[in-house]
């Protein structure tokens, strides 16, 4: 008998809760981040004291910029849903879906460097 076990399948199988996740963005100092879940939709804010400082108007855009990536994000993880569910890329590619890739580019462009992804 040998000492390694094979794995149990049903254990490498072991669904994502797609349902419960959450998709978070920080800016790069972290003061300010936004959280959204599957649809879209945001379901949490965090502000550090620092970022109370910087006035109303930074704070806005920022919650807003923070906002839309987050909202992004969210559609990376619907598609990589769609495909870990079995549906085609092509289907997937038709509504339209942001890859990772995407996502990444436009959040270097939002922060001006690299993606925190």
């Amino acid at each position: 008998m040998s000492d390694y076990d094979e794995p149990d399948l049903e254990d490498a199988a072991v669904q994502p809760d797609w349902a419960t996740r959450i998709y978070e963005v920080f800016n790069p100092d972290e003061t300010v981040g936004v959280a959204c879940d599957r649809s879209g939709e945001i379901v949490g804010l965090h502000l550090t004291d620092e970022a109370r400082d910087n006035g109303d108007e930074w704070l806005a855009a920022e919650i807003v910029r923070l906002g839309k990536l987050a909202h992004l994000k969210s559609r990376v993880g619907l598609r990589e849903e769609m495909l870990h569910n079995g549906t085609r890329p092509y289907t997937v590619d038709s509504f339209g879906l942001p890859t990772e890739a995407a996502y990444r580019a436009q959040e270097a462009a939002e922060f001006g460097g690299t993606s925190h992804f």
